[in-house]
């Protein structure tokens, strides 16, 4: 009797766990719901942020060069490209899989050379825009001009490229004129079970915390941290800020985003995940000015993803035609101020902060928000398609 072959998908991305950053976030969510044969491989970045209880979906080949070579490697990108070409070629040609499913950041190293190793392999390629890669590079630049050279190539050559969401979607049908699907950012299929819960309840004497956490982006949501420091000075005494970044005080302060009331920390994932459950308000920010536009309108920021199943209400602060804004809306799974003004976000943080039946909402959307994105689903739509 003849027992058919189980297909094997590899994952290939900028880096994986135990580096915490919105890729790896992204990809592990997905891919631990996988069920088939799998492995990756992936890149190292020795600047992120390490959680030694944050493990890859699988078996994962890591290019990681010796610190010093790296250095030297991301001053000249050219030659590190050249060796990251040569390691996927490599790793790929031994594994051998069925399909490869390629993540696209800004950085587009990773992502350029796994496309060029398939097609030399004459393997199926499957990418995955986490951002949109040209407009997020900076003219003149080797990533710019590797960009500029293959993203056309890419759109067009692929066997299938999945969006993160509707917006990125339309931007991306109307450049390149082709059929794209969504993957859209998952949750922790971990988490779903455990997470329904009703908003804490607080007396309105009683000190309240307004959280934000994850990266800080000039792109993205830098200048509405500055608008929500300036916000700060409007809020009762008795309300508590704090911020959960990977960056530190001092660097904060050089990005003008140093509030002598905030509280500045990094903290595990798993950490993280208890610090907004015990929060009253989850801030999430989009800036409206001094950013990549394109990309505020398309982006979903990672770490709403640990929001929808916090139990805890979110308040979404974007523009009014950004992704967040439009599903925030739509969907009613935070509460949303699109107009850049201080005193309003401050009134409105001060509402969701004690507004029972709101918060009560919001949380209960949040959730079926979160049920939306099960990796489960997708996982195996992707197992399907191999």
């Amino acid at each position: 009797m003849n027992i058919p072959k189980k297909q094997k998908l590899v994952i290939s991305c900028i880096t994986l766990p135990p580096l915490v950053i919105g890729s790896t976030i992204l990809m592990t969510n997905l891919f631990n719901s996988y069920k088939g044969p799998i492995e990756a491989i992936a890149g190292w970045e020795y600047g992120a942020k390490s959680d030694k209880n944050f493990r890859p979906p699988c078996k994962t080949h890591y290019l990681k060069l010796p610190p010093f070579i790296q250095r030297i490697a991301e001053r000249f990108p050219f030659i590190y490209f050249f060796m990251i070409q040569k390691f996927v070629k490599k790793k790929l040609s031994a594994i051998k899989p069925d399909a490869v499913f390629a993540a696209c950041t800004p950085d587009g190293l990773f992502f350029t050379a796994t496309f060029i190793a398939c097609k030399q392999l004459n393997i199926p390629f499957w990418g995955h825009m986490h951002d949109l890669w040209l407009e997020n590079t900076s003219p003149d630049s080797f990533h710019y001009k590797l960009a500029q050279k293959w993203e056309n190539k890419i759109s067009q050559e692929a066997e299938k490229i999945f969006c993160m969401t509707s917006t990125q979607l339309d931007y991306y049908k109307k450049k390149y004129n082709r059929s794209y699907e969504i993957i859209p950012h998952c949750v922790a299929g971990s988490m779903l079970p455990a997470a329904r819960a009703m908003p804490k309840t607080t007396n309105p004497e009683e000190s309240k915390t307004i959280l934000y956490t994850g990266n800080i982006s000039r792109t993205m949501n830098l200048d509405a941290l500055h608008r929500f420091i300036k916000c700060i000075d409007h809020l009762p005494s008795n309300y508590k800020i704090k911020m959960l970044t990977s960056l530190n005080k001092k660097q904060c302060q050089d990005l003008g985003i140093f509030h002598k009331r905030i509280q500045y920390d990094w903290v595990s994932v798993e950490e993280s995940r208890c610090a907004l459950k015990e929060a009253d308000v989850l801030f999430l920010p989009l800036s409206f000015e001094n950013c990549s536009e394109l990309e505020v309108k398309t982006v979903f920021a990672t770490k709403t993803l640990d929001y929808l199943l916090s139990g805890t209400p979110i308040l979404v602060f974007s523009p009014k035609d950004s992704y967040h804004s439009i599903s925030a809306r739509e969907s009613q799974w935070g509460d949303v101020v699109d107009v850049c003004n201080e005193e309003i976000l401050a009134t409105r943080l001060i509402n969701l902060a004690s507004d029972i039946n709101l918060r009560a909402k919001i949380v209960t959307n949040a959730y079926q928000e979160a049920e939306r994105r099960n990796p489960q689903y997708y996982a195996d739509r992707l197992y399907k398609l191999i």
